[in-house]
């Protein structure tokens, strides 16, 4: 029964992304230097349609179904909550304290929350949330030229 369900989403899901595929392509998607307003649906339609693709061949390669479990077994609720109130504050804190040091901060603890240990993995958790923020600084604000709120600090 389980099989039927990834056989019927993937080819769902592929139908969709060709749909998105060609729509993009109508709109123009332009180059990596001057995207044009098909650029991100382009990029995310292909992206969805080699994953409906990989799983419609899973699924049709397999003998046995997958083994049927509760949907949320083993889910870290405690983590899910707090990953969610992490995304609620940082929406609320990024027109005040400004892009740079709100994501460093948000990265900073989802890094940290999502380490069993987390005494020992705090430094690294900081360094990571440093690069990760600068990094994403330079693609959409050098690169791409995207807005972000400065905040109080100006940063």
């Amino acid at each position: 029964m389980m099989k039927t369900y990834d056989l019927v989403s993937s080819l769902f899901w592929l139908a969709l992304s060709i749909s998105a595929f060609i729509e993009s392509i109508r709109l123009g998607i332009g180059t990596l230097h001057n995207p044009g307003m098909g650029f991100l649906a382009f990029g995310a339609s292909g992206l969805l349609g080699i994953l409906s693709l990989i799983l419609f061949l899973q699924t049709f390669l397999t003998k046995k179904g997958p083994k049927i479990e509760l949907i949320f077994s083993g889910t870290l609720w405690k983590r899910v909550i707090l990953v969610l109130i992490a995304l609620l504050i940082y929406s609320k804190l990024m027109p005040l304290l400004g892009y740079l040091i709100s994501t460093f901060l948000l990265m900073t603890f989802l890094f940290w929350i999502l380490e069993p240990n987390r005494m020992r993995w705090f430094l690294w958790s900081l360094i990571i949330s440093f690069i990760t923020t600068i990094l994403s600084y330079y693609i959409f604000s050098i690169l791409l030229n995207c807005q972000f709120p400065t905040g109080l600090l100006g940063l």
